[in-house]
C-alpha cells in the first residue's frame, strides 16, 4: 500500500488546501490480484442506487482568465453513510459485483491509500486534475468540445469532465451530440463520486435553473434531494443539451474501444502515470482512443496528460512516461503545454501519436 499525500483534502470540510509533503516509502508487496475487466455501468442503474439525499462541498478551480470556478463534490462521509445504510440489513449486498462494499468502505476511510489492481485512488481529488481543468479553460477558444467525443481515463472525482459539463450546461442548448465517456478502475468510484458529482454540477448550472425554482429547497444549502423529478429533469437536460454520458470500469488492458464506439476527439487523464508497471497499458489505451477507427477524422484529436514530474517512492513520473510513449510500437511525441516549477513540480502535456 502506498500513500502519496499530494492530494487535495477530502475530509469533512473538503478544503482545497494541498499537502505537499512526500513520502519515500514504496508500495507494500501485495499478492497477485486478477485485474477487473472492462465493464459498462449504466447511468439509470447508478441513479437508482443513490440515496434520497446527498451532501456536497465546493472546490475552487482557478481559471486561465484569473477568475475562479466553484464546482461541487460529493462528501466522502456521505458516500460512506450510503454504503453503510444500504448494507446494514443486507449482509449479502456487501459482495455485490458493482460495489464491493467492504473494499469501498475501507478506502473511503483512507482514500489516499493506493493498492494496485484493488483501488487506484479515485475517491480523492488529486491536484493535477485541477491543473487540467484550468488548462482546458485556457484553450476554449481553440478547442470547442461541443459535438466532440471525450474520454477521461482514470477519472475519479472527474474534475476535468465536470469543468466541460459546466461549460456545456452554462451555454445555450446545442443540436450537436457531445459524447462524454468516463473510465475508472473501480466501479464503486463511478457510483459513489463520479456520477453524483455530475448530477451536482448539472443541478448548480444554468441548465437546471427551472428545476431549482420549481422544487422546495433542501434542509441544508449543501444537500441535494435525489427525487424522481430530479432524475427526470436531469435526463431531459442531457437530451436538450445533446450530452451522451457513458461510464466504464476495469483495467486499461481490457478497455474495449469497439464497445465504446471507437476513437475520441479529446482524451484526458491526470495523476495516472505514478506506477511504472501500468505505463504501457496507459499509453496503449490513450493511443487507441486517439487513433482507432471511429466516427471522426483520426487526426482530429487532442490528448492531454496532467501529472507531477516525479512520484516519490513508486518510480513513476514524466521521464518514464515520455520514454514509454516514445518507445511504444509506433511511438509519439510529448510536448509540455503548462508547468509549475515551484514546490511539487507539475505539468500538463500534449501527446501526438505517430
Amino acid at each position: 500500500m502506498f500513500k502519496f499525500n499530494f492530494d487535495v483534502e477530502d475530509d469533512t470540510e473538503q478544503s482545497a488546501d494541498v499537502n505537499h509533503t512526500t513520502q519515500n516509502n514504496g508500495p507494500a508487496s501485495v499478492q497477485a490480484v486478477a485485474p477487473d475487466v472492462f465493464t459498462e455501468l449504466f447511468l439509470t442503474d447508478a441513479l437508482n442506487s443513490l440515496p434520497s439525499k446527498i451532501s456536497y462541498s465546493p472546490i475552487t478551480i482557478p481559471l486561465a482568465s484569473g477568475t475562479e470556478l466553484s464546482l461541487p463534490r460529493r462528501d466522502l462521509f456521505d458516500a460512506r453513510f450510503q454504503l453503510i445504510s444500504q448494507n446494514v440489513d443486507d449482509p449479502d449486498a456487501l459482495e455485490q459485483p458493482s460495489i464491493n462494499a467492504r473494499s469501498a468502505l475501507h478506502f473511503l476511510d483512507a482514500p489516499s491509500d493506493l493498492v494496485p489492481l484493488v483501488y487506484e485512488g479515485g475517491l480523492k481529488t488529486w491536484e493535477c486534475s485541477i491543473d487540467l481543468a484550468s488548462y482546458l479553460d485556457g484553450i476554449t477558444s481553440q478547442f470547442d468540445v461541443s459535438g466532440k467525443r471525450v474520454l477521461e481515463i482514470g477519472c475519479g472525482t472527474s474534475i476535468p469532465s465536470l469543468y466541460i459539463l459546466h461549460r456545456i450546461f452554462s451555454s445555450p442548448p446545442s443540436q450537436n451530440q457531445t459524447h462524454i465517456h468516463l473510465q475508472d478502475y473501480n466501479a464503486s468510484v463511478l457510483e459513489l463520486v463520479t456520477i453524483p458529482n455530475i448530477i451536482l454540477t448539472w443541478y448548480l448550472s444554468e441548465a437546471a435553473e427551472t428545476y431549482r425554482k420549481s422544487e422546495e429547497q433542501a434542509d441544508s444549502p449543501l444537500e441535494l434531494d435525489i427525487s424522481e423529478s430530479l432524475k427526470d429533469a436531469f435526463h431531459q437536460s442531457l437530451m436538450t443539451y445533446g450530452v451522451k454520458l457513458r461510464f466504464f470500469s476495469g483495467s486499461w488492458d481490457t478497455f474495449d474501444l469497439q464497445k465504446s464506439c471507437g476513437s475520441y476527439n479529446l482524451v484526458l487523464t491526470s495523476e495516472t502515470i505514478y506506477r511504472m508497471e501500468s505505463l504501457p497499458s496507459l499509453t496503449a489505451i490513450m493511443r487507441g482512443a486517439c487513433k482507432a477507427e471511429g466516427p471522426k477524422d483520426v487526426d482530429d484529436y487532442l490528448c492531454l496528460v496532467a501529472a507531477k514530474v516525479l512520484y516519490f517512492g513508486v518510480g513513476g513520473g514524466v521521464t518514464e512516461f515520455v520514454r514509454c510513449v516514445q518507445g511504444s510500437d509506433e511511438g509519439g511525441t510529448v510536448k509540455t503545454v503548462w508547468e509549475k516549477t515551484q514546490g511539487v513540480e507539475r505539468r500538463v502535456m500534449s501527446i501526438r501519436w505517430n
